[in-house]
């Protein structure tokens, strides 16, 4: 199940909060004009040399609220333009640190989620994080998003106790889309357990739900390897047969069906 990351373009997130600071805040010339240098290298995405007068403007007397703003931009052009996440991460901490506002903070934990899942790969970080995001009461707005990432985190460093926990939870949601991406989990983790027929199981109940047709066939030809792994193999050549001009892969399932054919007349002889 592919896991997607909208990336919006940096200069459109810096200049809504751009002009807020240039509309609020009694700044000197030299920063006003250094800060419309800034945005114009952001549009021109000369992101190295915005960077740097970001950073220059951060050396003199500036309000917190322009600050914090700044921070953030830095945060954004290193994640999304360097891909210097390392240094991001830098930025978002010393937003959070700096502002008393819950909005700011929490769209700094998200930002930091976001790099150790997806870019990193740092899930012990990222589930320290994660627990953090699902916690706010009432429910953030990507709490979907953040609990199924807690579960996959889970998985990933093999804690596979806590990530049955969470997909179980999640598996009551009523949201059924939701739901649906407990059982595709719960049919990954049964497999990674070797635990082949729970895991189909899980897989079959994903299909009754599952809409889209790209998960769906690549659900079904985790169902065939599992079927492959247990020694059904006419259940698994028939399954990766069905997928014949739908697996985007053409050559890893004619490797399959070639090597099960061989196995099957092998048994034969």
């Amino acid at each position: 199940m592919k896991d997607k990351f909208l990336k919006i373009p940096i200069y459109l997130l810096f200049s809504s909060a751009f002009f807020i600071v240039l509309s609020g805040c009694d700044l000197s010339p030299r920063i006003n004009e250094e800060l419309v240098a800034a945005q114009e290298r952001v549009k021109s995405q000369d992101y190295k040399e915005a960077a740097f007068i970001f950073e220059r403007i951060l050396h003199g007397n500036v309000p917190k609220d322009l600050k914090i703003k700044i921070y953030y931009q830095l945060a954004e052009i290193n994640s999304l333009n360097f891909k210097n996440y390392q240094q991001a991460i830098f930025y978002y901490d010393k937003l959070a640190r700096e502002s008393e506002d819950p909005k700011w903070q929490i769209k700094a934990e998200e930002r930091k989620a976001d790099i150790y899942f997806l870019f990193l790969r740092n899930y012990k970080d990222a589930i320290v994080i994660y627990k953090k995001l699902i916690s706010f009461s009432p429910r953030l707005e990507n709490y979907n998003t953040f609990i199924v990432r807690l579960g996959q985190s889970y998985l990933y460093v093999k804690d596979f106790l806590k990530a049955e926990e969470v997909f179980k939870e999640i598996s009551k949601e009523q949201d059924r889309s939701l739901a649906a991406k407990s059982f595709y989990f719960l049919g990954l983790l049964n497999f990674y357990k070797s635990n082949y027929p729970n895991a189909i199981s899980f897989w079959r109940d994903y299909l009754k739900i599952e809409t889209s047709k790209e998960e769906i066939v690549q659900t079904k030809f985790l169902i065939a390897n599992a079927y492959e792994t247990m020694e059904e193999l006419k259940k698994a050549y028939n399954l990766y047969y069905s997928l014949m001009g739908e697996y985007p892969n053409t050559s890893v399932l004619k490797q399959r069906l070639n090597s099960i054919y061989s196995r099957r007349i092998a048994r034969k002889r």
